[in-house]
């Protein structure tokens, strides 16, 4: 059988697992490991969501579990079938593993490490280089990954269309290099959180005048919003029990009052008082919530860029 036949056969049984993978929600790529006898030595999909690992690609996977099989981490003679270009990792992992060849179907031009990004395979100055075929059944390869993407898109969007959002604005005020927030506490878990002033909208008000009202009731500080600094983030928040679907109106401001220290105010029982956060300590007191640091971050940025035009 010639060397093309024989690469196509393999990657029809690497795209096979792919084909697993994606049943079970994993990223659609499967490998297989053919030893020097051209017999297959292991198998597998990847298994990142499953396992919660980023160590199970497929190729780490296969590797793995082949030099078990032989009680030898040296793989020599080997060749690995896959359905993505390796990653990085993957690369170095195949490099270690002293594998002969890779036979991979579609490009990664987004983190391929053997062709896209890097040449890993070829780099002289490592003391093992790697054999490449690619581009085998590369059609096949690609349309198994971007139907995979395009069904989770789908997903995501039915998944926002049926939510209940509540739309809500959120202020990122700004002073000496300091956001200002209050402390509070979960009713139903009790976890402590720093938030940052704001809230639901009302009806009859706009953003902007939530933004305003929901800072002086939680924190008693009058502000002014900068102009045109806002920007539009949906995401899901776990509060008091509960998930809530927020649609949320960022907007950076600064005081529009003589500074002062914070005051107590009167206000939800969760709300615990006013403080201000050095620009420092931003990224470890919202790292509870990824899409509030990145407001914070995103606010935090353009304050501070509007005060050195200023």
């Amino acid at each position: 059988m010639k060397q093309k036949a024989i690469d196509e056969k393999w990657m029809k049984r690497a795209l096979s697992l792919a084909e697993k993978a994606a049943a079970q929600g994993e990223v659609p790529v499967g490998a297989i490991l053919v030893g020097p006898d051209g017999l297959p030595l292991a198998q597998s999909y990847n298994h990142r969501e499953t396992w919660q690992s980023p160590l199970a690609h497929a190729e780490s996977i296969v590797l793995h579990t082949a030099s078990k099989k032989t009680q030898n981490w040296r793989l020599e003679d080997c060749t690995l079938y896959v359905t993505l270009e390796p990653c990085l990792m993957c690369a170095g992992a195949l490099l270690q593993s002293r594998v002969r060849r890779v036979v991979y179907g579609a490009k990664d031009p987004r983190g391929g490490a053997v062709e896209s990004l890097y040449q890993t395979f070829q780099d002289s100055r490592l003391n093992h280089q790697i054999e490449i075929t690619s581009g085998v059944l590369e059609t096949e390869c690609s349309d198994i990954l971007s139907q995979f993407f395009q069904e989770r898109r789908e997903d995501h969007r039915r998944e926002k269309e049926s939510k209940n959002y509540r739309y809500r604005s959120s202020v990122i005020v700004v002073h000496k290099n300091k956001v200002l927030g209050f402390h509070a506490i979960d009713p139903h878990s009790k976890a402590k959180y720093i938030f940052m002033p704001g809230g639901q909208i009302d009806s009859g008000e706009s953003a902007e005048q939530a933004a305003i009202r929901e800072t002086l009731e939680e924190t008693g500080y009058k502000i002014r919003l900068l102009p045109e600094l806002k920007l539009q983030r949906r995401y899901d928040f776990e509060w008091n029990g509960k998930v809530h679907h927020c649609d949320t109106t960022f907007f950076v401001g600064t005081l529009d009052e003589d500074w002062h220290e914070p005051r107590w105010v009167e206000d939800a029982d969760y709300n615990k008082g006013p403080t201000w956060i050095p620009a420092k300590d931003i990224n470890k007191v919202f790292a509870y919530h990824p899409d509030l640091l990145w407001g914070v971050q995103w606010g935090l940025k353009r304050a501070l860029a509007s005060q050195k035009k200023g």
